[in-house]
């Protein structure tokens, strides 16, 4: 292996990887002081936390114990079970009614104002970006930049799942 399979690590410690991977990660942990030393590290503190959870002994009868209690804990209905489900969106209706009746026309200007304004702002860039070559030739670098770069990323994310 060239790289280091990080995210193999925990599945060989577990005894979870099937019997080629199983192979290939010896194979690398043989070569690779770093990827042997941090295996038998995490497999120390494996042992560890199990040593002291096993220590660890509930109460006889707790489980029973806790059965009973969520059992006796009385369901009281929730608010909007008791209102209904169906106010809350009816109020939410109401109140969009009652403001679409008294500003529906502010609204609507604005929405105009707001739509002429983003056309006219669209307008007024691609003018600038094709009038100044320097700007559309830095935009277009750009743009082939970051999918090559995605491409790569994507690349490198495929090929460390699969492995």
């Amino acid at each position: 292996m060239k790289e280091h399979p990080f995210e193999w690590i925990s599945a060989y410690i577990d005894e979870e990887l099937d019997p080629a991977e199983r192979q290939r990660m010896d194979l690398h942990l043989a070569q690779c002081e770093s990827c042997f030393d941090l295996v038998t590290e995490l497999r120390d503190m494996k042992n560890e936390v199990a040593m002291h959870y096993e220590r660890i002994e509930a109460p006889e009868g707790m489980e029973v114990r806790i059965l009973q209690a969520v059992e006796a804990v009385e369901r009281k209905p929730s608010t909007l079970t008791k209102a209904g489900s169906l106010s809350i969106p009816l109020i939410g209706l109401t109140v969009l009614v009652a403001l679409s009746f008294f500003y529906g026309s502010i609204l609507v200007k604005l929405i105009t104002v707001a739509v002429k304004f983003m056309v006219t702002a669209a307008y007024v860039v691609s003018h600038v970006a094709s009038s100044i070559p320097a700007v559309w030739v830095t935009a277009l670098a750009i743009a082939i930049g970051i999918s090559l770069l995605s491409g790569f990323s994507l690349r490198r994310i495929l090929r460390s799942t699969t492995q």
